[in-house]
């Protein structure tokens, strides 16, 4: 129960989504009532809660106690406070008969709650600790894959902008070459939704076997690629309507990643403004000038 952050108005349920992987089956259907209810759960007895996930009074508490909180109590309460600040549960209102624009607006509206809840499940100490050994270190590595590969790659390209020493290659065989080439002042940064990507695992693995520290940024707190890693960043885990759209929880990821990069330029000052100021001669020469 230590994995999780301490409770904010409006993440019980990301805390809930975040933990969900850990569970055991008849844990998991708690959980999973819970996100499809939780306005219902919050009128409703441990027995009510019990009935509706097909499972014991008993499991029901060890559920709620595995996801964070001291008990079903605790749980009722803090869903009644989300729903008092006006805390919804995503539920984007379109579907197939709908037309372009219907579905834009779903879209759009999905990813905005999605990425205002991102920083809810996200343990404060840990993202100091992260922005501490990024702007310390000598040399990045950034790791993702599958639908991962997305944020690492733009964050990479964002550090290297910072003035960062950044490598990210895309094969999965360089990245684990790249990772144990790594030393103790190296930081690997491996980008995970599920933190349980087989290949990102075994290059995160490398780079602690070489020294390095490995920050995890992922959707779950307890997973694979956490037991590997020095820090762990939880945030992106979606809610049930992104399982249609598997970027959902990359971008808050990049998001999260984004603003460790700018800390990172912040600290770094004058030499992170010389490498973006030739960035933008790159870019723009015409309009630039030398």
């Amino acid at each position: 129960m230590d994995d999780l952050p301490e409770q904010q108005t409006g993440s019980t349920l990301a805390r809930i989504r975040a933990a969900l992987p850990s569970l055991l089956p008849s844990e998991q259907r708690v959980a999973e009532v819970v996100l499809a209810r939780p306005t219902e759960v919050i009128d409703w007895s441990v027995a009510d809660l019990a009935a509706a996930a097909s499972t014991s009074s008993a499991t029901t508490v060890r559920a709620c106690q595995h996801l964070g909180f001291r008990g079903f109590q605790q749980l009722r309460l803090l869903l009644a406070k989300d729903v008092g600040a006006g805390v919804q549960p995503v539920n984007p209102d379109f579907g197939p008969g709908d037309p372009p624009e219907a579905v834009a607006a779903g879209v759009f509206a999905t990813v905005s709650a999605v990425i205002a809840e991102g920083m809810s499940t996200v343990e404060p100490r840990a993202l100091r600790a992260a922005a501490d050994v990024l702007a310390g270190a000598r040399m990045l590595l950034f790791v993702g894959n599958g639908g991962s590969s997305f944020p690492a790659q733009a964050a990479a390209l964002r550090f290297t902008t910072a003035g960062c020493a950044v490598q990210a290659p895309q094969d999965s065989i360089l990245q684990r070459v790249s990772a144990r080439m790594l030393g103790g002042e190296d930081v690997c940064v491996a980008v995970s939704s599920s933190g349980s990507n087989e290949l990102t695992v075994r290059a995160a693995e490398a780079a602690r076997k070489a020294g390095a520290t490995v920050i995890a940024v992922t959707g779950f707190a307890r997973a694979p690629l956490s037991a590997v890693a020095d820090l762990t960043l939880v945030t992106g885990t979606a809610p049930p309507v992104a399982e249609r759209d598997v970027m959902a929880g990359p971008m808050t990821q990049l998001a999260l990643l984004v603003a460790l990069q700018l800390t990172t330029s912040f600290r770094r000052g004058d030499r992170a403004a010389e490498v973006m100021e030739e960035v933008w001669r790159v870019m723009a020469p015409d309009t630039r000038g030398d």
